[in-house]
């Protein structure tokens, strides 16, 4: 009696459920195309914004360094900050 209720609770936890899909084996290879596909959009569309931020940044860093003078009489000219500052400003060729 035991084994028949075992086997009776088995079989109806194996069951398929109304709606449930069997798919039986899939092959990972075979969505391959969809999976490069939705990777390289995905970094198509990562290096566009990085080159929209880049030159977004650029803009910025121009008018941070038109300020630069601004800075330094607020900041004073030996401030640590300053200092890098001007040396970024004139690595970048702003000044």
């Amino acid at each position: 009696m035991v084994i028949a209720t075992l086997s009776a609770a088995i079989l109806a936890a194996t069951a398929l459920t109304p709606g449930q899909d069997v798919l039986g084996p899939v092959n990972p290879v075979d969505y391959m195309p969809a999976i490069t596909m939705g990777s390289a959009i995905e970094a198509d569309a990562r290096s566009s914004s990085r080159r929209r931020a880049s030159r977004s940044r650029g803009v910025s860093d121009a008018q941070t360094c038109r300020e630069l003078p601004m800075y330094r009489s607020k900041l004073g000219a030996k401030d640590s900050r300053i200092v890098r500052l001007t040396k970024a400003c004139r690595q970048a060729g702003y000044r």
